[in-house]
């Protein structure tokens, strides 16, 4: 990657977490005032700008978070903008997590749909209150402590609301992990596929009494094969992009394209079929693909937003 690749990609990654109003502006005096600090750098170090020095550079600039919010007009927010992903991850494994656990005493007649909800199922909803006053705390603590801008240190009250987010912008270990993170969601992705093939016949293996889980007979006939060959579509591909990179943006329309098209017909099975003979399990299932078909809306939405931010002209 040389030196000029690197700005872009930085600048590119501010921008894309800024008003869109407000990039493009924002994104040329970024990268201006970028260029001119590589060319210091590189007259001091009486050598041409490399990509050590770039990285070097924006590291000391710092995090694309950090720096977007810098620019963006402030408030205060419960919840910084950036810190807003994180937030909606946590709280919706906090949640899938408490519903997975409490949910098969609903299936073995443990106890009914009605008494699980207001007990664990509503109760599920107390992670997203307490994560969001973790998450006040910590933008209120680093407010008032903000990471010191000549050594990037964070002062030590930061530590006591912790979040996991990442202090340097480094894009070859940004590379590795999107690979690690990929080759997760690829295996994921085929698990899920295999599984909801037939899911009643593979939780025979584990499970003494699993007939709450079968396809209600006209959503097997008509919509499953279709949902579970996009599904198969889109992991083959998602595998092919990730073993060899020329072909990711080969395919990427196609895979963008899949995408939305398996969305659709979720939301069609969804809202006009029934899709698991047993009342209860279809209204629980149907309650779930909600929330995965909202969050992958919005994923749609921001992969659009993301695929139009760009810095346009450039800074010669």
């Amino acid at each position: 990657m040389e030196a000029r690749e690197v700005i872009e990609s930085y600048v590119d990654d501010v921008a894309r977490r800024l008003p869109r109003k407000l990039r493009n502006d924002i994104g040329l005096e970024l990268r201006a005032l970028l260029g001119d600090q590589l060319k210091e750098a590189a007259a001091q170090a009486a050598r041409e700008p490399d990509e050590r020095m770039a990285l070097d550079l924006v590291h000391r600039f710092g995090w694309p978070d950090d720096v977007a919010s810098s620019y963006r007009p402030r408030g205060f927010d419960l919840i910084e903008p950036e810190h807003a992903p994180l937030f909606v991850k946590l709280a919706l494994i906090c949640v899938g997590l408490q519903w997975a656990f409490t949910l098969p005493a609903v299936f073995d007649s443990r106890t009914t749909l009605g008494a699980w909800w207001v007990s664990w199922g509503f109760g599920a909803l107390a992670w997203p209150a307490a994560l969001l006053l973790w998450f006040a705390a910590a933008a209120w603590v680093r407010r008032a402590s903000p990471v010191d801008p000549d050594t990037g240190r964070r002062p030590w009250t930061h530590w006591i609301f912790w979040l996991p987010m990442s202090e340097d912008w480094r894009p070859p270990i940004a590379q590795r992990q999107r690979r690690v993170a990929v080759k997760i969601q690829i295996a994921l992705a085929a698990v899920a596929t295999i599984f909801f093939t037939a899911p009643a016949r593979l939780l025979d293996l584990v499970l003494a009494d699993s007939s709450w889980a079968r396809y209600d007979a006209d959503f097997s006939h008509w919509l499953l094969a279709p949902l579970i060959a996009l599904s198969a579509a889109r992991v083959v591909l998602f595998a092919v992009a990730a073993a060899d990179a020329r072909r990711r943006a080969a395919t990427e329309s196609l895979r963008f394209g899949l995408w939305v098209a398996q969305v659709g017909l979720l939301y069609w099975a969804a809202f006009g079929w029934i899709i698991f003979a047993t009342p209860a399990a279809d209204a629980l299932f149907k309650a779930w693909l909600s929330i995965f078909l909202l969050v992958n809306t919005l994923q749609i939405l921001v992969w659009i937003r993301r695929e139009t931010t760009r810095v346009r002209a450039r800074v010669v």
